[in-house]
């Protein structure tokens, strides 16, 4: 583990800013083909990465979809459109990254371009939009991934689907749009976990026994 990697893992961001000025050339730096600007947003440190924007980083598509910098997608892919669906290098789709990381207007506009709406992430996370949805409890993203045809029962790892993370938030509005858009409310993971099971699991009880009244009342 590089020294830059620890700083940010640690979130010190006046050690990355330091690290960073010592040593400009640590502003690429990539692991495991995640970069140290990602690594930061993948831990929760958006003030980290953005000492790397701040110090000159030229951001690829996926970063710029990630950190939110919506005048910088629209001009990237008008320059080259294939970035739409083009994904990061550790296997994530610009659209899938704009949900997570909480920018429902990038991805709207990735959408409204012709984003594959069910394009999973090329690693054993399987992550496809509809779970970043799901994970992020963005409702008006969800609706819009649905009325484009996403699968509302795709497979994550592990073999969870959106209902699940859905379930791990205890978020009865999200699980209702699913449902309603054919999602399996019975769904099991590889490992047996049904949508209850998460919930309880992360201390969501009011989603269990909606979960069952909503079962006892749809035989």
């Amino acid at each position: 583990m590089s020294e830059l990697t620890e700083a940010i893992k640690r979130g010190d961001a006046e050690e990355v800013g330091r690290i960073l000025d010592r040593d400009p050339a640590s502003i690429d730096e990539v692991s495991g083909g995640v970069s140290a600007m990602m690594l930061a947003l993948y831990h929760g440190k958006n003030d980290i990465a953005r000492l790397f924007v701040a110090r000159g980083r030229r951001l690829t598509f996926p970063e710029a979809c990630a950190l939110g910098e919506r005048a910088r997608v629209e001009a990237m892919l008008r320059e080259e459109p294939s970035l739409l669906d083009r994904k990061s290098p550790d296997g994530y789709p610009p659209v899938g990254l704009a949900i997570f990381f909480h920018h429902p207007e990038i991805a709207r506009f990735l959408i409204e371009q012709g984003a594959d709406v069910s394009a999973h992430a090329d690693n054993p996370n399987c992550v496809a939009p509809v779970h970043a949805a799901a994970a992020a409890c963005d409702h008006e993203t969800m609706r819009m991934l649905l009325a484009r045809g996403a699968n509302p029962n795709a497979r994550q790892q592990m073999d969870y689907t959106a209902l699940h993370g859905a379930a791990s938030r205890g978020d009865v509005e999200m699980a209702k749009l699913l449902i309603e858009a054919g999602g399996d409310s019975k769904a099991r993971g590889t490992d047996g976990k049904t949508l209850a099971d998460v919930a309880i699991e992360h201390g969501h009880p009011a989603f269990a026994e909606w979960l069952t009244s909503a079962a006892g009342s749809n035989p």
